[in-house]
C-alpha cells in the first residue's frame, strides 16, 4: 500500500490540534505526517497497524507515535459505532529549549520512545482516554495543561510497548536510501557480533562524528539504539523457540545478561521471562 503523506494544518498560534472522532477513513489510509499523534480510540476491536507492527486492540487502543511513522487509520474498516479522540502536536510544541527543563525531563524521554511508535497499557489507560476524550471542552490554555498533566502520567506511571521496532527513515534520497541499505545489511550480518561506530562510519565513506550526526538527523535514534532494537527483534523472535535466555542474549550481540534483560524491558515494557510467558501461555 503507498504511503500518503498527510499536511497537517495547526494553526500559527497553537502547537497542537485536536480532532473528536475524525472520519477519516476514506482520506488517508496508510499514511505518515512530520507531527507526533496521540490517539485514544473506543471500539468493540479494530486494526492496529503502526510502521511494521500489525495486531488488531480489543475494546480501547491508546497509543503515541512519532514523526514520519507510516501508519493506518486505527477505525479502518469499523462498521460498529466508536468513539475517537486525536491530539497532533508539533515536534517543538513546547518550544525549542523545553528539553532542558529538568521537570519534563520524563516526558522529554516519552517523546524519544515515541519515535518508533508506543503503545499504552495498564488500569489507567481508560482514565487517560476519558480525560483525552474531555479536552474538546476546555480552554485551549487548559487543554494545554491537561495535555502535559497525561504527557506525565503516561511517562512515570504506564505500561509503555514499542510497536515500530525499527528506525524509519525520514525522506530519504538516492544516496540516503544507499547508505541506508550499507547500515542495514551491516547490521543484520553482523548484529551478534560486537558492531563499532567506526567500522560502519567507514562503510559509508564518513568519520565517525559525521556519521552520528547524520544518521539521528534522519532517523532521531543514535546508532547504537538502532543496533539494540535491531538485536531485541531477533531476541523476541527466538524467545518463543527453546532456548534458554542466557544464549539468547549472547547470540544477539549482547554482552552480558544483564545489560539484555536491562535493554529489552526497557524496549518491551516487560522482562525477557514474562514476555515469553506471555506469547506461549
Amino acid at each position: 500500500m503507498k504511503i500518503q503523506f498527510e499536511a497537517i494544518q495547526i494553526k500559527e498560534e497553537s502547537s497542537f490540534r485536536i480532532l473528536q472522532t475524525p472520519h477519516l477513513q476514506d482520506f488517508y489510509l496508510w499514511h505518515s505526517h512530520p507531527e507526533y499523534e496521540l490517539l485514544y480510540i473506543e471500539a468493540e476491536a479494530g486494526p492496529r497497524r503502526v510502521g511494521d507492527h500489525v495486531s488488531q486492540y480489543q475494546q480501547r487502543d491508546l497509543v503515541f507515535i512519532g514523526p514520519h511513522i507510516p501508519h493506518l487509520n486505527f477505525d479502518y474498516g469499523l462498521k460498529v459505532p466508536y468513539r475517537k479522540i486525536v491530539v497532533q502536536m508539533k515536534e517543538d510544541f513546547l518550544g525549542r529549549t523545553w528539553s532542558e527543563v529538568p521537570e519534563l525531563h520524563a516526558i522529554k524521554e516519552l517523546f524519544e520512545r515515541a519515535k518508533t511508535g508506543i503503545v499504552f497499557e495498564g488500569a489507567r489507560k481508560e482514565e487517560i482516554g476519558q480525560r483525552l476524550m474531555a479536552l474538546p471542552d476546555r480552554s485551549h490554555f487548559d487543554q494545554f495543561m491537561e495535555i502535559l498533566s497525561i504527557f506525565q502520567v503516561l511517562a512515570k506511571e504506564m505500561k509503555s510497548i514499542y510497536l515500530n521496532e525499527m528506525a524509519t527513515w525520514e525522506n530519504p534520497s538516492v544516496r540516503d536510501q544507499q547508505r541506508w541499505q550499507i547500515v542495514k545489511e551491516w547490521v543484520e550480518n553482523h548484529f551478534m557480533e560486537a558492531i563499532t561506530l567506526q567500522e560502519i562510519a567507514e562503510k559509508c565513506h564518513l568519520s565517525r562524528e559525521a556519521f552520528c550526526r547524520y544518521f539521528k538527523s534522519k532517523t532521531q535514534l543514535t546508532f547504537s539504539n538502532y543496533v539494540n532494537q535491531y538485536r531485541i527483534t531477533q531476541a523476541k523472535k527466538m524467545l518463543m523457540q527453546d532456548v534458554s535466555i542466557g544464549d539468547i542474549a549472547f547470540a544477539c550481540g549482547f554482552e552480558s545478561l544483564s545489560y539484555f534483560t536491562k535493554i529489552f524491558t526497557r524496549t518491551i515494557g516487560e522482562s525477557p521471562n514474562q514476555y515469553r510467558k506471555r506469547i506461549l501461555k
